[in-house]
């Protein structure tokens, strides 16, 4: 074997270190987001996601690695599928998801015990009652000379048999052993659509041979095919389908679904015996080799464009560029060619009067900033927020390299209190990237429309905020541009931060113009108005300066120029906000009062001890 083709180690390290954080962060997305979702009594989609996250990792435990070195103190996906589904009343659901909790023995026994307690009282509550004998009218005694039929064992929901006709009796009459008179049976009644275990569900099968066989796809909803005979559909919710009767031996199970792979399978079904059956159905074209080749072209990618920094004659050149990012070469950018059509470069507009860029319809503007333009987008179905720099910077080298550092960091952040990033690319040498479009307004809009917040909400939004960036600091990742416009307010509360412009990833150090000032005035720290090294600390200020004004309605340094802002934030300390606003409570003003310290080592060490404080003034004042 030539020794140069295999890989060598400096390679296969950050590929295999890549394809495992990228695993970790899928399972463990799924069961974050499932366990908020119990806890905020979405019991369906709960179960969908922690039936996820236990397909991509089935063993439960504690201080699991889930990216990095970050741990999952208690990952018991089973106690929490088992809560999920007694909240459901699907008994059988929970019993399932206590017998696998059982079986990898590494969850609670103590709460296991307590939750199989809770399910075998919601089957005896779920359970029906028995007939009451008829009293009004009681049967004829059988007269001394006739013997009673025989009885015949019956099940609680099966009504007592009828009395005997003459003809049945006549038999008995001539010292014949009367015939068992025919039992009675009424048909189970089919089990709601989706909730497979159900009480209303037929019971498994009880010959001693037939098997029972349960099946959970993700994505939910595919078409269940056992021995090539379909046999029903994953629920279009939870993704489960529970079969009962099935014989004993080996069978051919196929999962099929729109737009997904096939998955076939060989299995065998011991007799008497309650089967599990968990797969993921990958996309159509998606394998196991297909995601190792890019998982290995991103690794290229990252080593390349290492290699290429360091050996670059001119330090002050940009990194990134839309060219260099999407074919890893070195040469120039050549000059943007201005399509035809109305409006900015790349647009294009058809017949009918919509804007096209690329594939993406342009269906209206939700924002303008001073560098760039948020549209909300339609492609194939689906809708997006697309962002796209303005004209007028396409041409500036520093900016773009901003703004494609804005998608590439975005794509790594995943967490229920940050905009996902989802896509990157170039329509005709404008670069581009796509949002989750979120239906909300920003904290700005709100403050604006309503004034300042009750001091619960304002508490509430801020502590998530700062969840939000303390996993992002984790990463590495500080904003340094955090603001009530980069700040989204859902309907229903949930906070989500966005716009990652000029942050500083630790992969990115190096990156930025020495000496520049970037941010907002209202909201910077003063260490980086000092041109100081700025850490995560200096995220906190400018948290300190967005919690103020929603508790007052106003910032606490306001000027006619920027560089007199500047200046305050250097020189002066903020009126308390009490005197802005009595009847505050104490311990915001000095959660608040402590952020803005001018010196980053006197705030909170972290954004967790932020989240601490705040959770526990929410905790006791609820």
């Amino acid at each position: 074997m030539n020794p140069r083709r295999l890989p060598t180690p400096w390679l296969v390290l950050p590929l295999t270190l890549l394809a495992a954080t990228l695993h970790a962060q899928e399972w463990h997305e799924a069961y974050r987001d499932g366990v908020k979702a119990l806890s905020a009594g979405q019991a369906q989609r709960a179960v969908s996601l922690l039936e996820y996250a236990v397909s991509q990792r089935s063993q439960p435990g504690r201080n699991v690695i889930t990216y990095g070195t970050n741990v999952e103190a208690r990952y018991y996906p089973y106690l929490r599928l088992a809560e999920a589904y007694l909240r459901l009343n699907d008994v059988g659901g929970a019993r399932s998801a206590l017998k696998r909790s059982e079986r990898w023995g590494s969850e609670p026994a103590a709460e296991r015990a307590r939750l199989a307690a809770q399910v075998e009282e919601a089957a005896a509550r779920a359970a029906p009652t028995p007939a009451a004998p008829a009293t009004a009218t009681p049967p004829p005694q059988p007269s001394p000379t006739v013997a009673a039929p025989e009885r015949v064992p019956e099940t609680p929901s099966v009504p007592p048999p009828a009395s005997p006709t003459p003809a049945a009796a006549a038999p008995a009459a001539r010292g014949q052993k009367p015939a068992a008179p025919p039992r009675l049976t009424t048909p189970a009644p089919s089990p709601p659509a989706g909730i497979p275990g159900h009480p209303s569900h037929p019971p498994p099968a009880d010959d001693g041979e037939a098997c029972s066989l349960e099946i959970v796809s993700q994505p939910p909803g595919a078409a269940v095919y056992l021995d090539d005979e379909l046999i029903g559909t994953t629920d279009p919710e939870w993704g489960r389908l529970l079969k009962t009767g099935v014989p004993a031996g080996r069978h051919r199970l196929r999962l099929s679904r729109d737009g997904h792979a096939d998955v076939v399978e060989e299995i065998e079904l011991r007799a008497g015996a309650l089967a599990d059956f968990r797969r993921r159905l990958p996309a159509a074209g998606e394998s196991f080799p297909a995601r190792v080749v890019i998982f290995a072209a991103v690794v290229l990618v990252l080593l390349a464009l290492t290699a290429w920094a360091l050996r670059r004659p001119h330090p002050a050149a940009p990194l990134f560029t839309p060219a260099r990012l999407g074919r890893l070469e070195s040469t120039p950018t050549p000059a943007r060619v201005t399509p035809s059509g109305p409006g900015s470069p790349g647009v294009v507009r058809d017949a009918q009067g919509v804007d096209h860029f690329g594939e993406y319809r342009l269906l209206e503007q939700l924002g303008r900033g001073g560098m760039a333009s948020v549209y909300k987008a339609e492609r194939r179905g689906e809708l997006y927020a697309l962002k796209r720099p303005l004209p007028a910077f396409l041409e500036e080298p520093e900016f773009l390299e901003r703004f494609l550092r804005e998608a590439e960091i975005g794509r790594t952040l995943h967490h229920p209190n940050i905009v996902r990033i989802l896509e990157r690319g170039e329509v005709g040498g404008v670069p581009y990237f796509t949002m989750e479009l979120i239906a909300g307004e920003t904290l700005q809009s709100r403050l604006q429309r309503g004034g300042a917040l009750e001091p619960r909400a304002a508490a509430a939004l801020v502590a998530q905020v700062a969840e939000a960036l303390d996993y992002a600091h984790l990463k590495g990742v500080v904003h340094r541009d955090l603001k009530p416009s980069n700040i989204m307010v859902l309907a229903d509360g949930t906070a989500r931060v966005m716009d990652y412009g000029i942050a500083r990833a630790r992969r990115f150090e190096g990156l930025t113009v020495t000496g520049a000032f970037l941010g907002s005035p209202e909201y910077v720290a003063p260490e980086t108005i000092d041109g100081k090294p700025t850490d995560a600390r200096s995220d906190l200020y400018s948290l300190g300066v967005v919690f103020y004004e929603a508790l007052t309605g106003r910032r606490p340094f306001s000027a006619d120029t920027p560089f007199a802002i500047l200046r305050k934030h250097l020189n002066e300390t903020p009126t308390r906000p009490t005197l802005l606003r009595p009847g505050l409570p104490p311990e915001l003003e000095r959660i608040v009062l402590r952020l803005l310290s001018k010196r980053a080592e006197e705030r909170h060490p972290g954004a967790d001890e932020l989240v601490i404080e705040l959770r526990d003034f929410l905790n006791r004042t609820a």
